[in-house]
């Protein structure tokens, strides 16, 4: 089977949804079958793998993700050749994989976009969920199926309006490497004091990721814990202002910076810990918390759709509502407690079972050859392989996305709606 890839960012950028699916490619080739990713930006300059197809966009801003609504000639000669195409970004990727596929396309919600659009665009919550109940149904119309890693974001879709039929497959990992770590490192490694109870969080260092929140709550755990220490391992935009806000508490030498960790290295970095900590609430299925769980650590998190599929509150760890508010609690708890954390550790480390890679892509092949099978894009009313740009369709969709994100005139002439004709418009390669 010659399955596509479509993803905005593909290495050198490492984000989760990068690592899911340089996995899926790792797997599906070793069970035989042709992967292609394609995927926008500038060139690895390692360079690329075999089997990746890039097409040069618009930088957006400083978050390692690229814009654009076209592809280059052999990526789109090469997507007419796919027998299924997964898609795993939304609005720059179901949208181009639809104007050029003649298959089945699905879509892996990984993101939760509504939370999103409200912290990367200075919106109201209220008008970003209005801005969010006209995209996600539109985008997502443009596939056969959309797959979410749970449950709960499952059911967020459906309060936003998405039509289409809906999956769950869990995100998953290479269990393995966290289980067995090749090198642990441990507390002294780290310049930490062996007694030191280690909080590790691993993650983007952005707003978005609620990292000032769990500064502030550790900072109040710490107080009644000095043997107390918070890691926070990754790099980000606002990686400069979180060390500024954690030189503002008298704990601020226990609270440890180490930008970014290679993958490979990871295992052996949360060997060193006894709990993971996040206030994130933008997380649909972390797969920092599955590996963190694979390496038998208990976890204090906020109640948000994808951390409660994964984590059973008082049995993998404890969940507050409010980060604000009871994150700290959660910390105490677990910190003050060894029993209690080696307890819940053992049940991290079954439950992660769940999330083995191998199942994984087992689960999403079989949806594969089921829509290879019945073949449902050949029923659509907008067949694929045509992309249309009208007043009365996407083309207004566009312009709102060109108003939110920048008021000079790059973003819009990205989006190609400085120019060109307003009318219907085909832009198939017919």
């Amino acid at each position: 089977m010659k399955i596509g890839m479509v993803t905005v960012v593909y290495k050198p950028v490492i984000n989760g949804v990068t690592h899911m699916v340089s996995l899926y490619k790792q797997y599906l080739e070793e069970l035989g079958h042709e992967v292609t990713v394609f995927t926008l930006g500038d060139p690895d300059p390692e360079g690329d793998e075999p089997g990746v197809i890039r097409t040069k966009a618009l930088p957006l801003s400083d978050y390692g993700y690229h814009i654009g609504v076209s592809y280059t000639r052999k990526a789109q000669e090469r997507l007419q050749e796919m027998d299924i195409l997964h898609c795993h970004h939304l609005v720059a990727g179901v949208d181009i994989a639809h104007r050029y596929a003649r298959c089945p396309i699905i879509l892996t919600n990984h993101t939760r976009l509504d939370l999103y659009t409200g912290s990367f665009i200075p919106l109201p919550q209220q008008a970003a969920d209005a801005l969010m109940r006209q995209i996600w149904p539109e985008y997502t119309d443009m596939a056969e199926v959309i797959i979410t890693p749970s449950e709960s974001v499952r059911e967020v879709l459906v309060e936003f309006g998405v039509r289409q039929p809906i999956e769950v497959i869990p995100n998953g990992v290479d269990l393995q490497p966290f289980m067995n770590p090749p090198k642990p490192i441990n507390k002294r490694d780290l310049g930490m004091p062996e007694s030191a109870v280690l909080m590790i969080y691993v993650g983007r260092l952005a707003e978005e990721k609620n990292v000032a929140v769990l500064i502030k709550q550790f900072a109040i755990a710490a107080e009644m814990l000095p043997d107390l220490y918070l890691c926070l391992v990754g790099t980000g935009p606002a990686e400069e202002d979180f060390k500024q806000l954690a030189k503002t508490y008298s704990c601020a030498h226990r609270i440890l910076f180490t930008g970014a960790v290679p993958y490979h290295e990871m295992p052996d970095t949360l060997a060193a810990a006894d709990l993971f900590v996040t206030a994130s609430i933008t997380e649909v299925h972390p797969l920092t918390v599955i590996e963190a769980m694979a390496a038998g650590l208990p976890i204090a998190a906020t109640r948000s759709p994808g951390v409660i599929d994964t984590v059973s509150n008082n049995v993998t760890g404890f969940l507050t509502a409010d980060p604000e508010q009871g994150l700290a609690a959660a910390m105490v708890g677990l910190a003050a407690n060894p029993e209690l954390r080696r307890t819940m550790g053992e049940a991290a480390r079954s439950t992660s079972q769940t999330y083995d890679i191998r199942l994984t892509v087992a689960n999403t092949l079989e949806l594969y050859e089921r829509l290879c099978r019945t073949r449902p894009d050949l029923q659509r009313s907008r067949p694929h392989g045509r992309w249309y740009r009208n007043r009365k369709g996407l083309r207004p969709k566009l312009n709102q996305l060109a108003n939110l994100f920048q008021s000079d005139g790059g973003f819009r002439r990205a989006l190609g709606l400085d120019s060109g004709p307003s009318e219907e418009e085909n832009l198939s390669n017919e």
